[in-house]
């Protein structure tokens, strides 16, 4: 029976000895190791060998010399391990794609929230500038009611002078009055001392004369007594008319005094007035500072809040650029190498 030609294995097993050995496995030399087999035959399954060997995987070319059971193992393991590692790099591309989507919606609503943030800060600085054009207009209305308060304490100030003036005029007037009244009744009494001491003396020289000479001295003493009655009733007189017009100075004095109370009354509701206002315009401004203050802490809280989102899409943009590393560098699984 004629012998069957050199089978496959049979050349791989040659090639293989022949490498172990250190020497290139050509076809006369897997020949020569054999001992026979056809040089067409040979090279036919030394080129599909080496085939094989281009295609076959690091664990495959170094298991060559393993026993099969162990080498089916070892695939099997293999198989498993790189089904391992698809699954994971499935997982791992899911959560990356949940996470990049994730990201952008967040991106997206912190634009959003942006954006309302900004249309909110225009209102506010329309609602401040408003308020800055009232406080503004306020503060020039304060001003004229401050120029027309100058010009009235002015105006009080001179209608006080004037009283005082007045005052002093009809006090001095009323000084020179009784001054006047107290000199004319001095000289009244010298009058009335001389007359009595020259109506004593004219008794003494009359009682010294003769008592014929009595009634003479009788009628002139009746004389002197009309005289003083006369000097009496006439001061009485100029006495009733400066009583008269202290009198209507007073009246005069009492008039200017009301007028004057009447203007310091008037012009003191002026100033409760533009004390109220005053009152007014300062809880304005204290509101006006507190709007400022609660605007600035809702900018700080938006700031930070926006900060916040910024921070935290950094983190995120990180991660998934950490994913995207780690998902490069799982789509190329080491070689599993069996010791």
């Amino acid at each position: 029976m004629a012998r069957m030609g050199v089978q496959y294995e049979e050349v791989v097993e040659a090639a293989v000895q022949l490498q172990k050995q250190g020497d290139n496995p050509t076809i006369q030399r897997i020949r020569e190791w054999l001992g026979t087999g056809s040089f067409t035959t040979i090279s036919e399954h030394l080129k599909q060998w080496r085939a094989n060997q281009r295609n076959a995987t690091p664990l495959q070319q170094e298991s060559q010399d393993l026993p099969a059971s162990l080498v089916k193992m070892a695939q099997a393991f293999w198989q498993q391990a790189c089904s391992e590692a698809d699954e994971k790099l499935h997982s791992y591309q899911q959560q990356a794609d949940t996470e990049i989507r994730q990201a952008l919606t967040d991106k997206q609503l912190a634009l959003e929230e942006a954006q309302r943030m900004e249309e909110k800060n225009l209102i506010i600085d329309k609602k401040n500038n408003a308020l800055l054009t009232d406080l503004k207009q306020q503060a020039a209305q304060l001003s004229r009611l401050e120029t027309q308060l100058e010009t009235s304490n002015q105006q009080l100030s001179s209608l006080t002078t004037a009283s005082q003036a007045k005052e002093t005029a009809a006090k001095q007037q009323i000084a020179r009055i009784e001054q006047a009244l107290v000199e004319q009744q001095k000289e009244q009494q010298l009058a009335l001392q001389k007359q009595k001491e020259e109506q004593q003396a004219a008794l003494a020289h009359e009682q010294q004369r003769n008592e014929e000479n009595q009634l003479r001295w009788m009628q002139e003493v009746d004389i002197a007594r009309q005289q003083t009655a006369s000097l009496k009733e006439a001061t009485q007189q100029e006495a009733a008319e400066a009583k008269k017009q202290i009198k209507t100075l007073e009246e005069q004095l009492k008039t200017s005094q009301e007028k004057a109370q009447q203007q310091l009354i008037e012009l003191q509701g002026k100033q409760i007035r533009e004390e109220n206002l005053l009152k007014q315009l300062e809880q304005l401004e204290a509101r006006s500072d507190r709007l400022e203050a609660q605007l600035a802490e809702k900018q700080t809280a938006w700031l930070a809040k926006l900060e916040e989102f910024n921070a935290e899409l950094t983190n995120k943009n990180q991660l998934i650029n950490e994913l995207k590393a780690a998902l490069a560098s799982a789509s190329r699984p080491a070689p599993l190498i069996m010791v």
